[in-house]
């Protein structure tokens, strides 16, 4: 920095340095100007709280001697000079009396008393006391126009009234209460028209506070003094702190000036340093990025093929005309769908939880029946090997519990598929028991035991690290992944997963994870699968629009909705979903969020600004969900998420869910008239006698096995001749390819 500018900016931080200062000092000032004007306001509200309360002592003072007076109707004194007979009085019975020994006593009621004792002895002490009434018996005794009016808010309900007033030059403070009227009362008050409880007058205090005044200013002089001493010795010490602050700049600017001078080079070496470490900050950011595209990436293109592939099998194992050997070939094609759809899971899983993605998500579930469903999915792999598998659930367990139900599915059959996989003789048990609670509350344990070749010593740690075997490599298949998430998501749920096993003898996993026990069941169980037969009687035609990129998908899902008695329509992009939204107006749509031109999500959106899109189902269909993206799906104005591959039961319970739509099943009665196979043998003479290039073109699609063309041609036909284009559809559907073949005189028992 040239030295003109560092002048600058050193006078800059001295000019500040003296606002702030001044700013300082004048919050100061006004902040104990402030604490001492709160200080004389309170000390003059204490002195006259004490002379209210000295007032009031003398009031109840003054109560007590009238009630003593009131109780035994007042007493009787001698008549002397002083003490003359109250002619106020005169209608009281015996109001003068003479003792046997000749003394001449006169009555004093309590007011005669009370007034009295305030009279003659009023100024000994400095307070003075009256009692006044709106009708008094005794003229001097009137109120004066402030008791008047308190006497007269007494009557409105009021319980005393205070003033501070100047009696004879001094300050005194007023008090006034009222009378209530009492049984006593009434000997000499009755002839008033008064009754018990009226307000028969008041009692007014004048305390005296010239000495409370003088207490007060001596206490507020002392106050005051300690805080100017206060506020000067703030003000040295800003003036101080200020030199000091002063002599700090100074040095603060010489010593940078000398280090700038000295490091101008490093500076430059620090700066190159750290533009590389932005550099390398940003490339490990951009791989981080990279890896989440990827893996997304990944799942769509695993998914989405992998969804037609599981899709197709099913749809063709529906087929009427499989032979054993096709049918086990399609059973085979399955199982290593489902395998693939496992490892990919896998990887996905722990690419989640290294880049802390994984959540856990509590619901309520039925322990006892998610232990049977899972134990059930791997019973028929334990069949293959003839092995034993059994299941001891204790009695003791709960049977509903708030636990992650994904997670701890995944665990048993990660333990359970292990098991299995690496034992060739014996058996595989599951065993779910109580443990033992700990300070954090009840536990649950599940013990998988194995009769399997056991695990060494030394290898029984690395097992749970990613992509380790227990054996030999090339011989069991799988990734290596399966403890390693399963020893995460017991951690992630606040578990743990322990391993006992000896070599020869077989292997036990403990997973030890919190018991949290549920009084009621689930809101709703989710029905079990049946297989459809279509749609049941009496419903509207369905619409059903699929919006997917991909050919193979839209046609799986095209089949499976038509095949149960939807109108369907399907398109390539967002775009086109958009156009035939307006178009033909479906009730519902199953939109794939990863397309050309336009996307899934801005569909959506356009979709539910046009007219009637608010009455449409949207339901997205994804092959990467990740709890991000089903939230973003969901705000886009989706109502659900389905995730690929998907299952025909995920397909129809969505739209049961949402639509309304009932089906007709094949374990229920079947009305008449719903069976949607058409035999082609009536249809056989309008199929022959299409032109040559029609039949051509269904000849060269069932030989070729190009569904496309396939569906295009049942398109074609569907508005011309509906019959027929429904019976070639279920042909197709059925694969009964040669049942066609034969009809259009092809086929080889033509």
């Amino acid at each position: 920095m040239p030295e003109p500018k560092v002048e600058h900016a050193l006078r800059t931080q001295l000019s500040h340095l003296r606002l702030y200062v001044v700013l300082a000092a004048l919050v100061w000032t006004l902040f104990l100007a402030g604490l001492g004007a709160w200080l004389l306001g309170h000390f003059s509200s204490m002195t006259l709280d004490l002379a209210y309360q000295e007032a009031r002592a003398n009031f109840d003072k003054d109560q007590a001697f009238r009630y003593w007076g009131t109780l035994h109707g007042g007493v009787y004194v001698p008549i002397s000079d002083l003490i003359q007979p109250n002619p106020y009085l005169a209608h009281v019975h015996e109001r003068d009396i003479t003792t046997p020994s000749g003394r001449e006593l006169t009555l004093m009621n309590p007011a005669f008393m009370l007034r009295q004792l305030n009279e003659q002895f009023g100024d000994l002490f400095g307070v003075r006391g009256n009692i006044t009434s709106l009708d008094p018996l005794r003229p001097e005794n009137a109120p004066d126009p402030w008791e008047r009016t308190a006497l007269r808010a007494f009557e409105q309900g009021e319980d005393e009234r205070l003033e501070v007033a100047n009696i004879d030059g001094e300050p005194y403070l007023r008090f006034m209460a009222p009378m209530h009227v009492e049984q006593g009362c009434l000997a000499c008050h009755a002839h008033q028209g008064y009754e018990l409880g009226d307000v028969r007058g008041g009692v007014s205090v004048a305390v005296p506070l010239t000495d409370y005044r003088e207490r007060e200013h001596e206490t507020a002089t002392i106050n005051l003094a300690a805080l100017a001493g206060i506020w000067l010795l703030g003000l040295a010490g800003l003036g101080v702190g200020a030199r000091r602050l002063d002599r700090d700049i100074h040095q603060q600017h010489a010593a940078t000036e000398r280090i700038r001078e000295l490091n101008t080079g490093l500076e430059k070496r620090v700066q190159e340093r750290t533009a590389e470490l932005d550099e390398a900050r940003r490339l490990a950011e951009n791989a981080n990025r990279a890896k989440s595209v990827f893996l997304a990436s990944m799942s769509h293109e695993l998914r989405t093929p992998l969804n037609a592939i599981l899709g197709f099998t099913r749809l063709t194992a529906k087929g009427s005309n499989l032979t054993p050997e096709q049918s086990e070939h399609l059973g085979l094609i399955e199982r290593s769908g489902d395998h693939l759809l496992s490892l990919i899971n896998d990887v996905l899983d722990m690419a989640k939880i290294e880049s802390g993605r994984q959540a856990v998500e509590p619901v309520t579930l039925d322990l006892p029946q998610t232990l049977h469903d899972v134990f059930e999915t791997l019973q028929a792999r334990a069949g293959e090997k003839d092995l034993t598998v059994t299941l001891d659930i204790d009695p003791a367990l709960p049977r509903y519990i708030r636990s992650d139900a994904r997670k701890l599915r995944q665990i048993l059959i990660n333990l359970l598929g292990n098991a299995i996989k690496y034992t060739d003789i014996g058996g595989v048990s599951l065993r779910a028991e109580p443990g033992a609670p700990s300070s954090s509350g009840d536990r649950l344990h599940l013990v998988v035991e194995d009769t399997g070749p056991g695990i060494a010593p030394e290898l029984q740690d690395a097992v749970f690290e990613p992509f380790v075997q227990g054996g030999e490599a090339g011989v069991v298949e799988g990734t290596g992944l399966g403890l390693a998430i399963t020893r995460q998501f017991a951690q992630l749920m606040g578990g743990s997963v322990t391993l006992a096993s000896t070599p020869g003898e077989g292997s036990r996993f403990t997973v030890d994870l919190p018991l949290e026990a549920i009084d009621d069941a689930p809101e709703s169980k989710r029905p079990p699968k049946r297989h459809i037969l279509g749609l049941a009687p009496g419903q509207p035609a369905w619409r059903i629009l699929i919006a997917d990129d991909s050919e193979s998908n839209r046609i799986l899902l095209q089949r499976l909705l038509e095949d149960a008695g939807f109108d369907v329509r399907v398109t390539a992009d967002g775009q086109e979903a958009l156009e035939v939204f307006r178009e033909w107006q479906p009730h519902f749509i199953w939109m794939d969020m990863r397309m050309p031109r336009m996307d899934g999500y801005a569909a959506t959106r356009a979709i539910r600004e046009a007219p009637g899109g608010q009455d449409t189902v949207i339901v997205a269909l994804t092959a990467s969900a990740s709890p991000a993206q089903s939230r973003e799906v969901l705000e886009t104005g989706c109502a659900d998420l389905i995730s690929k591959p998907y299952s025909d039961d995920d397909i129809f319970s969505t739209l049961e869910r949402h639509l309304g739509v009932e089906f007709q099943y094949a374990d229920g009665p079947a009305a008449p008239g719903t069976d949607r196979t058409h035999d082609l043998g009536p249809f056989i003479p309008k199929l022959q006698a299409l032109p040559q290039e029609q039949r051509d073109a269904l000849e060269h699609a069932v030989r070729t096995g190009d569904l496309q063309s396939l569906t295009d041609w049942v398109e074609e036909r569907r508005g011309t001749d509906p019959e027929l284009s429904k019976a070639v559809h279920d042909a197709v559907a059925d694969f009964r390819y040669e049942d066609i073949l034969n009809a259009l005189g092809k086929g080889h028992d033509t």
